[in-house]
């Protein structure tokens, strides 16, 4: 089974909580206790956020972090390669000048990245707050 890293389950799990707070900026501190993970992890993977334009971070009274964009336009493709730092395999002009992968993992990887791109925070939301049976 294919899964997320934990860093990049976690910064959705922290965007989907931010995204539920509104557009009022949150505390890195207060959306770790809110989610129950590390705040020296989570600051960690805000940064990268921030540097990726996902979200904005401003200091002092009124401070924190809050979404750049709206849920809709954030992908899940977005959030991962923001925090994974160059080990994620994006979209590239290869892929985009090859439709016709040459391996099986090489479709596979095709395949998962247009679904990640597909998918987005809202998506999320949307699913967290759908009633299960």
């Amino acid at each position: 089974m294919l899964s997320f890293s934990q860093t990049t389950g976690y910064a959705i799990a922290a965007l989907a909580c931010l995204a539920r707070h509104g557009s009022e900026s949150m505390m890195v501190r207060e959306i770790a206790v809110s989610t129950e993970m590390p705040f020296p992890y989570l600051s960690k993977v805000f940064h990268r956020l921030c540097e990726a334009g996902i979200v904005e971070s401003k200091r002092g009274y009124k401070g924190g972090v809050k979404l750049a964009q709206l849920p809709e336009h954030i992908t899940l493709l977005q959030i991962n390669a923001a925090v994974e730092s160059g080990r994620t395999p994006v979209p590239d002009e290869a892929a985009a000048e090859n439709p016709r992968p040459n391996t099986f993992w090489e479709a596979f990887h095709q395949t998962y990245r247009a679904q990640l791109a597909a998918m987005t925070l809202a998506d999320v939301l949307a699913y967290e707050s759908t009633p299960r049976t």
